[in-house]
Parts: structure tokens; C-alpha cells; sequence
């Protein structure tokens, strides 16, 4: 009889899943529902890798078909990776979707999505900073491979963390998660607001988002027609002593996932001003709901949007007025920014950075 092969093991880092949903989080999540859809339509693959989520206490069990799911006991800190973790996942190779991972394993992939914590250290605690930089530095050069979403933070990455390895594999991602039905109707009147008659803008208030620059630029157009509705932030605080319309802006709060594909369908369009991204999620997820899109020169932002975007400075209110005028003015343009997002979308999608992943574990050689 030929000898038995014992088919490689695969585990997710399901840590995330206990964290609260931002981002990094929402790119965990729809990157491994994506790899779940792949995995579940070649069944060849699973005869010579398991896959498996590891799911500390308190974790959110998603609906997967392809990937097993385990319970690693532990509270979901970072404590936990280091060890129930690191147990849980010895002989297999580890893939980690959100910055960190065990620090004494070398069998794991670990994604890095932007250097926020070096460019801009105010937009977080003395504590985090320290962690985020002892773990990114360690495991940048221990880890077997890192993987980031987007050129300009693989750049980055190479800049402020000194991680001049050549094999840090560049993903995407997507807006399809963004794109659910609902009384758009129901939810613009939930809101205070009506269609195509605001700007949105997503974001929190972490001083890289520069909501401020908003609050300039509004009150340089005393006739401009649409209140800026921003999803995220509670009031007016976060324009910190600006000069603002106190009629240019609807302050939203906290917005569910489920009422925000409304928002933007039925946007004017939607701004983005932040100093800076590692990719720019609302961006897409904007385009997926054929939301035009004004977006600053900074960062990842042009890499990701290309020309489906109108640019502005965003350390200049001037120039955000002067796009936001544009769009309130000039016949056409909504109708080609969304002509451009929807080509634009062709690059970015959860499928995508799946395949991305799996096909470079392949190369690995970590998936049998």
C-alpha cells in the first residue's frame, strides 16, 4: 500500500473576531469568508491542507464551509496569541490577518496594513504605540512572510520599520460586503436626510480621519446646497475650533453596517479627507454603491482610486470647497465618476486578495 500523507494544517487567527468591528477587522472578515468560498468550490485542495479558525472565548462564529472552527480558551488579548495560540497552532502554519501574531513562531504569515502608529503616534495611546512598534518590528523579521494591502504601505512598511525583505505580498481589498439591500427609503428618514441632497463622509474621529478640514471648507460655501453627513463622528467637537456652518453638517454617530450601503446610494457623492490610509475601504465601498468619490491627495488614496476620483489637498480647505463646488455645479461629472468607480472596482474585490493569499501559501509550499 503507498504510504499514508498527512495533509498540511492551515490556522486562522480568529482573535478579531472578539475585537470590536473597524477596518482591520472587516478586512479580516471578509477575507476569510472569501477563502472559505474558494476552499468550498475545489475540494482537491482540502484533501491536502485542513483549514482551520481559532476562536478564543467570546469570539463571533461566522458560517464557514470549508474552514473548521476551534475553540483556543483564553480571553482575546494579546496574551492569547502568545501562547494558548502558539500551542494551538504548533506543526501548522498561522495566518494572521490584523497586525499581530505569536512572537516565538516563525511558521506564519502576518499582515501589516499601514504604519499609521510611526507617521501619526497622536492618533494612539503611549501603550499601543509601544506594543504595535515591538511586535511589528519583531515579527517583520521573524515572521516567514508578511502581507499588506496596498504598494504604498509595503513602501511604508519599508521606510519607518526598516523591513527591507522583498517578499512582502501586496493584496487588496473590497466593497461587495458594502453592497446589501435595503429600504433606502426607511433608512434616509431613520437619518434626517434625503436623496442626493448630502455628502457623506465615514470615518472616526482619530486625528489622521482630519474631519476638520470638512468644517474649513463648508463654511467657505455659505451657498453650497448639501449638508456633509458624517457617519462615525457624534458632534461638532471634532472640527477642534474651526469655523463652522452649523447648518453644513448632520452628525450621524454611530452608523450599522447594515444602514451604510443606503447612505451611500443615495449620496451626492461622498469626500474622504484623511491624512492618511494604508488603503481607504470607504473609498470602494463608496464605488460599489455607485457613489461618486472626492478623496485626498495622500497616502494610499491615489494609488486605490486612480482616476474615479476627484483630489483635493487635505490640508487645504480651499481646495476641498473648490471640489465640493465642482460637484454641486458642473453638468456630467457625477455621471463619469461613477462610470470610472464602476471600471475602477474591477481591481478591488474580497475574491481578489483571497486568491492573492492562497495562491502565495501555495508558493510557500505551506498547503500540501
Amino acid at each position: 500500500m503507498p504510504p499514508t500523507v498527512t495533509p498540511a494544517r492551515v490556522v486562522f487567527n480568529g482573535r478579531f473576531l472578539a475585537q470590536p468591528h473597524t477596518g482591520v477587522q472587516r478586512y479580516a472578515l471578509e477575507t476569510l469568508r472569501a477563502l472559505d468560498a474558494l476552499l468550498a468550490a475545489a475540494p482537491a485542495r482540502l484533501l491536502r491542507a485542513h483549514y482551520e479558525l481559532a476562536l478564543p472565548d467570546g469570539a463571533t462564529v461566522p458560517a464557514m464551509s470549508a474552514v473548521r472552527t476551534a475553540h483556543v480558551p483564553g480571553h482575546a488579548s494579546h496574551r492569547w496569541e502568545q501562547w494558548p495560540l502558539l500551542r494551538h497552532a504548533r506543526g501548522a502554519f498561522l495566518v494572521n490577518f490584523s497586525y499581530s501574531g505569536p512572537w516565538l513562531k516563525r511558521s506564519q504569515l502576518v499582515t501589516v496594513h499601514d504604519a499609521t502608529a510611526r507617521v501619526m503616534p497622536e492618533t494612539f495611546s503611549r501603550g499601543y504605540r509601544w506594543f504595535h512598534d515591538a511586535s511589528v518590528g519583531l515579527l517583520g523579521r521573524s515572521a516567514r512572510s508578511l502581507m499588506t494591502v496596498s504598494h504604498f504601505s509595503r513602501d511604508e512598511l519599508r521606510r519607518h520599520f526598516g523591513l527591507l525583505r522583498s517578499d512582502i505580498v501586496v493584496g487588496v481589498e473590497g466593497g461587495e460586503h458594502a453592497c446589501s439591500r435595503a429600504d433606502d427609503d426607511a433608512v434616509l428618514r431613520r437619518h434626517g436626510l434625503v436623496p442626493r441632497g448630502y455628502v457623506l463622509s465615514v470615518g472616526s474621529e482619530k486625528p489622521n480621519k482630519n474631519f476638520g478640514i470638512l468644517g474649513s471648507a463648508v463654511a467657505l460655501l455659505p451657498q453650497f446646497p448639501w449638508p456633509v453627513a458624517v457617519a462615525g463622528a457624534r458632534d461638532i467637537g471634532i472640527f477642534r475650533g474651526a469655523a463652522v456652518r452649523a447648518d453644513g453638517f448632520r452628525f450621524l454617530g454611530f452608523v450599522p453596517d447594515e444602514d451604510l450601503p443606503a447612505l451611500y446610494r443615495q449620496a451626492a457623492c461622498f469626500v474622504l479627507p484623511s491624512l492618511y490610509e494604508g488603503f481607504g475601504l470607504p473609498a470602494v465601498e463608496a464605488m460599489a454603491n455607485d457613489c461618486p468619490v472626492l478623496a485626498a491627495r495622500a497616502a494610499s488614496l491615489p494609488e486605490v482610486c486612480g482616476d474615479a476620483a476627484l483630489y483635493f489637498d487635505p490640508r487645504d480647505p480651499a481646495s476641498v470647497a473648490a471640489q465640493l463646488q465642482r460637484m454641486a455645479t458642473e453638468p456630467g461629472l457625477r455621471e463619469q465618476l461613477q462610470a470610472a468607480g464602476r471600471e475602477r472596482l474591477r481591481q478591488y474585490n474580497w475574491d481578489t486578495n483571497a486568491r492573492i493569499l492562497l495562491e502565495h501559501l501555495d508558493t510557500l509550499g505551506v498547503t500540501g
